[in-house]
């Protein structure tokens, strides 16, 4: 079967000469061929990511294409008289040229592209799509993903990434294109000269910063500064450089250094193992430079700036990484605090491998938090629909270092994040300590709360079956005890009449004592991924208590 697919990639005069060459410089590897058209990229209800190549288990130009024309057939289901788009994308190898192949096939369907000039960040085209007033968006993007990888993430009308019906119905449409003869497709100049194809930049970005200035809580502190705080950034070789220096320095913070090296866009990504701000390893160049300039602060963001993290200089002038609870916790206790009072239905939203801390922080203040299945796009969602019910989205936020204040954008926003850090930062700085010690205020108040992510790396067609068997093992066999704490409950996410949530492949086991851990497959990721929160009299006994779970639930499944 892949033999055929492979064979009629090869014969095809659809194939540029390079790519052609590709395919027949691997005639000899079988198990190459296979991986790459065993079976197609699998286009999901976020999108598709994969490793870049030809075949159709790659990313490429072509796949590109064929998918972009399934969200055209979507878009052109609505009875309407003109239709549009805005795409962008990041610095990852072949993400521009991705961008503009979609923006052709867009046009070529009669559907108005609007294209980012340059790279941009994945919330700047999210509020670009609802400037525009657009019927979707792409953005064009492996997130934090190693940089062999590529992306496509597909957004609706509201700026979210698509969901429920819809995503259904997209992907539907997109896996009804099999062929390279379904694709429309014209050139960029015959677009353009149609008025189909538009490059947009400054006008966009303007509205984008003037945006995220306005979402501020205490704006003049940027300017009371006074030198009292130095900050460290670093974009990681992505598309937050422009976005976050920008905002700052329009605010009037002055203190903000950066990683020079890292500021470049690097499709290699070459002075980092991962591009990951989840991971300590990435701050490695931004500490030793935070140290050089006594900065108090370290942050950095993933490539296309959805994702922050940060690492605080205690007073014994070590560097101290925190998860994405931590500063999930301090952000929502800081932008809750902030209001004289909260509107009413104020409404706080997380995911449900979250920390519970943050139910209580909440629960302080007088306002509600919801959880939602893992993936900002439910968060993004929640505010849609709190449109219709009256209620008030305050914040959002998820484990995995993405949070959104404000509803101009319908994704995890890492320039608004970095902002609200440093200006959370600079307040606490002004009562005299830092985010470390705030964050003991907060466990001291309401239990000191751990969490942890362990992931299992299993690629190819066999660890997509290994992550399945799993699961299936899971759900037949059952668990009664994990560690030293009895199931409580097991909540399953694939028997939505139990959840009320989205049909997803999770369990999330209930523990004893405020215990849980969670199990699922990544959506983007060939990884089954753990996810673990204790609680302790101290930090130490709840990472304790994780370190006997992880054990004992990893020779359950290895």
């Amino acid at each position: 079967m892949y033999m055929d697919k492979y064979n009629e990639w090869k014969a095809s005069s659809y194939l540029d000469e390079e790519d052609l060459d590709e395919l027949k410089s691997i005639s000899e590897n079988q198990s190459e061929i296979e991986d790459r058209f065993y079976k197609n990229l699998e286009f999901g209800t976020g999108g598709m990511r994969g490793v870049i190549g030809i075949g159709i288990n790659r990313m490429n130009k072509y796949v590109v294409r064929m998918a972009t024309q399934g969200f055209a057939n979507q878009i052109n289901k609505e009875e309407k008289e003109s239709y549009s788009i805005v795409i962008a994308h990041d610095n990852r190898i072949k993400s521009s040229l991705f961008a503009r192949e979609a923006g052709k096939v867009m046009a070529a369907n009669g559907i108005k592209a609007y294209v980012f000039s340059s790279l941009r960040t994945t919330p700047e085209l999210s509020f670009a799509v609802r400037e525009l007033n657009a019927d979707g968006g792409i953005m064009i993007t492996a997130s934090h993903n190693p940089p062999e990888y590529n992306g496509y993430k597909v957004y609706d009308r509201t700026g979210c990434q698509v969901v429920s019906e819809y995503a259904d119905s997209l992907v539907e449409e997109v896996n009804c294109v099999k062929s390279f003869d379904q694709v429309n497709f014209i050139s960029e100049e015959e677009a353009i000269k149609k008025g189909l194809f538009k490059y947009i930049d400054e006008e966009i970005d303007k509205k984008y910063i003037d945006m995220v200035k306005s979402i501020s809580r205490k704006p003049s502190i940027f300017t009371d500064n006074n030198g009292k705080l130095k900050v460290m950034y670093s974009p990681l070789h992505g598309t937050g450089g422009m976005s976050v220096t920008r905002t700052l320095k329009e605010l009037g913070f002055s203190n903000l250094y950066t990683v020079d090296e890292q500021m470049i866009p690097d499709e290699n990504f070459s002075t980092v193992k991962s591009p990951n701000p989840e991971d300590i390893n990435a701050f490695k160049l931004g500490i030793s430079y935070g140290e050089k300039n006594e900065c108090d602060i370290i942050i950095a963001t993933d490539p296309d700036c959805d994702r922050v993290g940060i690492v605080i200089k205690d007073r014994s002038g070590n560097y101290k990484g925190l998860n994405g609870n931590q500063t999930g916790a301090l952000l929502l206790d800081y932008v809750l605090s902030s209001y004289e009072k909260l509107p009413e239905k104020s409404r706080i939203v997380s995911t449900i491998v979250s920390s519970d801390i943050g139910r209580l922080i909440s629960e302080k203040y007088g306002a509600k938090l919801i959880q939602t299945l893992t993936g900002f796009k439910y968060i993004g969602e929640k505010i849609k629909e709190f449109e219709s019910t009256g209620e008030n989205f305050i914040f959002g936020y998820e484990e995995s270092y993405g949070y959104l204040a404000g509803t101009y954008v319908r994704d995890k926003d890492a320039v608004i994040s970095t902002m609200l850090i440093i200006e959370m930062a600079l307040y606490y700085n002004e009562l005299g300590f830092n985010l470390l010690e705030r964050l003991d205020e907060i466990f001291l108040e309401h239990g000191y709360f751990y969490e942890s992510l362990h992931s299992i790396t299993l690629k190819g067609k066999e660890g997509m079956e290994k992550i399945q068997s799993i699961m299936d093992g899971l759900r037949k066999y059952g668990l009664s005890k994990i560690g030293d704490f009895d199931v409580v409950e097991v909540v399953d996410c694939l028997k939505t009449e139990e959840t009320n949530l989205p049909k997803s492949n999770v369990l999330k086991y209930i523990l004893s004592d405020r215990q849980w851990m969670a199990i699922r497959p990544s959506g983007t990721e060939p990884k089954l991924k753990l996810y673990f929160s204790m609680t302790g009299k101290s930090l130490n006994e709840a990472k304790e208590k994780i370190e006997t779970v992880k054990e004992s639930i990893l020779k359950e499944i290895q």
